[in-house]
């Protein structure tokens, strides 16, 4: 068989493989993030400090809608954290923090 060719279909293999490896870390990782999610929500429900019938309510007003969820966005710290920022009082000789650089990728050296 060419050598080239053998070398292609090895190659074909082993990114074949390495692919099945990143999908199922993928999906650990998926799965931990659902984890976490619905711890957040339970220890944000536990902290409202509800009696039982109270908790009911409050889910239920959620699930048909009578209580609704207002998305803040990325931007907004939770808890109004972005006006306690601005009201902090700046110490002697403490430097802004620079804005965070965009990420780039340059694509220029890559074959297709």
């Amino acid at each position: 068989m060419n050598k080239k060719l053998n070398r292609v279909l090895n190659d074909i293999q082993k990114t074949e493989e390495k692919i099945a490896v990143w999908q199922e870390h993928l999906r650990s990782l998926n799965s931990l993030r659902e984890q976490l999610e619905e711890q957040e929500i339970l220890k944000c429900f536990h902290s409202l400090k509800l009696e039982g019938r109270q908790m009911l309510a409050v889910l239920e007003g959620i699930q048909n809608g009578t209580i609704p969820l207002v998305n803040a966005g990325e931007d907004a710290l939770p808890g109004g954290a972005e006006e306690m920022e601005q009201d902090k009082p700046e110490t002697a000789g403490e430097q802004p923090m620079p804005e965070r650089a965009s990420e780039s990728e340059d694509m220029g050296d890559e074959e297709t």
